[in-house]
């Protein structure tokens, strides 16, 4: 099985509350963008109107590797289209709020499956068909934990939790990966091997973040202010997977048994059926006792009173999500890889559920190809 062979194959389009008129001190606008993603997206926006990353908010983030619709705000925007030839703003309007996740209703999925035989295009049809009666494990999927590439599992949070933030920004900023591209890894190489030498390391990276953090830290800077240099929304990604890996490890304690299918932070264990369908705290300093959070922390050596040293979000998370109005097209002949079939799928999920995760429910069995997943 195969999926985003094509961009077009994976569509995602967001449902927004807001409704632009004619007053507001936000300007709203589409950003609609194809092979990059959203933080990287709305840096690029803020650079090419000199505006600070603070005045621009979204309601969330999406797929690098998909064709992607959502609304973005800008305090006091220019009222004016805006191309960056993968991304796209298109003025709408003016609001009076921020986009943020309270705006966004749901998001919309269009995708095609590719490189099936007769008989998994059946089984994978079967199956979705089930999901759409009575939904599938809530997972965090495999994006959330993006902050993991290049650290061997190390999350940049445990640092944080332990107060050791050398070793957090070491992570952030010296963990070559090879899906880095070139010009990162090279830097991210340097970083690793010459981490201490501040004074060498801002002369070897001529300009950019990491020569200034590496100037700085060559003045005495701390490696906690250094830390709280990094983008906030890297800062808030780096909390938010280790408190996802935590609600993961809870869904698997209430699934002991079911298919699988491999994942980044560790497997996702699925019910075939009707899964019990409840709300688990997020880890947070002011997280209620649970029993199945309880049991992670304590296997995990972590206290509220550490948790509360971060700031994680408080929240809680349902164990099922179950897609809204989910539509199958007929299998067809796969026009990229012939002599096997394709599939499209449609359907609307609420905020934080993942289509991909859907597509692990249905495809558990599946060998998978090379994909952009």
């Amino acid at each position: 099985m195969k999926i985003k062979q094509r961009p077009e194959d994976f569509r995602v389009e967001e449902q927004s509350v807001l409704d632009a008129g004619n007053s507001g001190t936000f300007t709203l606008y589409r950003l609609s963008k194809q092979g990059v993603g959203t933080p990287e997206a709305v840096r690029r926006i803020a650079k090419r109107w000199n505006l600070p990353r603070e005045a621009l908010s979204v309601s969330g983030l999406k797929d690098t590797h998909a064709i992607t619709g959502q609304m973005l705000t800008i305090r006091r925007g220019r009222a004016e289209n805006l191309d960056g030839g993968a991304w796209r703003l298109n003025y709408l309007g003016r609001v009076d709020r921020p986009a943020d996740g309270r705006c966004l209703q749901a998001n919309r999925f269009r995708i095609v499956v590719r490189d099936l035989s007769g008989e998994e295009a059946e089984r994978f049809a079967a199956r979705a068909t089930e999901v759409g009666r009575h939904g599938f494990a809530n997972y965090y999927d495999d994006q959330r934990f993006g902050s993991l590439r290049g650290t061997e599992g190390e999350f940049v949070g445990a640092a944080l939790l332990a107060g050791d933030y050398e070793q957090a920004l070491k992570l952030s900023i010296a963990s070559p990966s090879a899906q880095d591209r070139s010009a990162v890894r090279r830097r991210r190489v340097l970083l690793r091997d010459q981490w201490g030498d501040w004074t060498a390391l801002a002369a070897a990276i001529p300009d950019g973040f990491e020569h200034d953090l590496c100037g700085q830290l060559a003045r005495g800077e701390s490696f906690e202010e250094a830390y709280g240099r990094l983008d906030r929304e890297i800062r808030r990604l780096h909390l938010s997977a280790l408190q996802a890996r935590w609600f993961n490890d809870c869904l698997r304690r209430r699934i002991p048994t079911g298919p699988e299918a491999e994942g980044v932070a560790g497997v996702y264990r699925f019910s075939e059926g009707e899964g019990e369908d409840v709300r688990i705290p997020l880890a947070s300093g002011q997280a209620p006792a649970h029993p199945d959070l309880d049991a992670v922390l304590d296997q995990a050596a972590v206290t509220r009173e550490q948790l509360a040293s971060q700031r994680f979000r408080v929240g809680e998370r349902s164990t099922v999500s179950v897609p809204a109005t989910l539509q199958l097209l007929d299998a067809e002949d796969d026009d990229l890889n012939p002599g096997r079939q394709s599939l499209a799928v449609a359907f609307s999920l609420r905020p934080g559920s993942y289509a991909t995760m859907l597509l692990k429910r249905c495809s558990y069995d599946m060998q998978s190809g090379k994909t952009n997943a």
